[in-house]
């Protein structure tokens, strides 16, 4: 089984707002394309890179901030590219005097992948003749981090795998899924897990 990372984005929220400007001057001399930003009596005014959010660009990673949602983000498609650039952002946040530890709610990551797969989910044919007229089988799963919260800012973990009908082929042992994570947790957690995120998911999948 072969796992492919398609989009990787690890994002933390702010309790409070951030100077953005200052965050933008601090990436451009780490080698960062950013947006064009002004300062006004309302605060910040900034010209995305990319609509809505991308305020920064280096290779094939965006940097991103949502004001409505004080939410910074990073995004790629190869982990340890997501993981440096994070890396960079966490260093510039912690040379703008920001507590970290106070300021900030903890890390998410939303890992999108796809793998070819026969999975074989628990309860997989659902009797339904006297409803509907023909018995049915399960076709796609969801795990969640047991005695876990959906809403719990610091700790939750849910893994989805769904079939992408549009590669089917009737017959075949194995076709295409479509595999999405969403891990809230500690910062180190985090990036350990996007790092080692293919081996992880694979594992887990090989026992589906």
């Amino acid at each position: 089984m072969e796992i492919t990372i398609q989009q990787i984005r690890i994002a933390t929220t702010f309790m409070l707002d951030p100077d953005i400007i200052l965050l933008l001057t601090h990436l451009s001399r780490k080698g960062y394309a950013i947006a064009f930003a002004r300062s006004g009596l309302g605060g910040a005014s900034i010209t995305p890179i990319i609509p809505p959010n991308v305020i920064a660009i280096k290779g094939n990673i965006r940097i991103d901030y949502d004001f409505s949602r004080r939410s910074l983000g990073v995004e790629g498609s190869d982990a340890r590219e997501v993981a440096l650039a994070f890396q960079d952002v966490w260093e510039v946040l912690k040379n703008l005097g920001i507590d970290l530890q106070k300021t900030l709610i903890p890390c998410e990551a939303i890992v999108i992948a796809s793998a070819s797969l026969s999975p074989k989910f628990s309860s997989n044919r659902i009797e339904a003749l006297d409803l509907l007229g023909y018995n049915l089988r399960m076709v796609e799963a969801g795990f969640a981090l047991e005695d876990g919260d959906p809403a719990s800012p610091t700790k939750w973990l849910y893994i989805r795998i769904t079939p992408v009908y549009s590669s089917y082929r009737p017959g075949e042992k194995e076709n295409l899924y479509r595999i999405e994570v969403v891990y809230r947790d500690e910062r180190e957690k985090v990036l350990r897990f996007i790092e080692s995120g293919g081996d992880v998911l694979k594992k887990l999948l090989e026992g589906v």
